[in-house]
């Protein structure tokens, strides 16, 4: 038996794949750069900043729910100018909610702020002369 032809035939194959493979490639239009690459990689250097200033007070930070009230208690060594808020609900954007403080502690919140109850991200961001500080916790509401 001579496998002469059957070697070549699968060599012929396996070439073809390689010619479609490389024209299919060339014919995608893949943007990997955006005109504004150098300033989202600095906001994002920001981000990835302030949650290494956060991780510290990651557990100082604590969440509780009374009498129809949320409290988010502080560690007294964070000093703040601002603090926002931000509670992200994942499968739902209609419920998203946003609280600035101006001053430097965080008042109870009531319940009836937030539409739906579930499962939230809540992410704390604390500005303190200039410099944000983000803590992120997840909570159930």
């Amino acid at each position: 038996m001579n496998f002469k032809y059957f070697i070549i035939g699968i060599y012929l194959v396996f070439v073809g794949l390689i010619v479609m493979m490389v024209l299919k490639s060339c014919n995608q239009k893949v943007e990997l750069e955006t005109k504004n690459y150098y300033n989202e990689e600095l906001k994002y250097q920001e981000q990835i900043d302030a949650k290494l200033a956060g991780n510290p007070y990651t557990d100082s930070f604590l969440v509780s729910e009374k009498d129809a009230k949320i409290y988010i208690s502080q560690p007294a060594s964070v000093k703040a100018d601002s603090i926002v808020l931000k509670f992200n609900k994942p499968n739902d954007q209609a419920s998203d909610t946003v609280i600035r403080f101006k001053d430097a502690f965080i008042v109870p919140l009531d319940k009836q702020l937030f539409k739906t109850k579930g499962i939230y991200n809540l992410s704390i961001r604390v500005y303190q002369a200039g410099k944000p500080m983000l803590i992120e916790k997840k909570i159930k509401l």
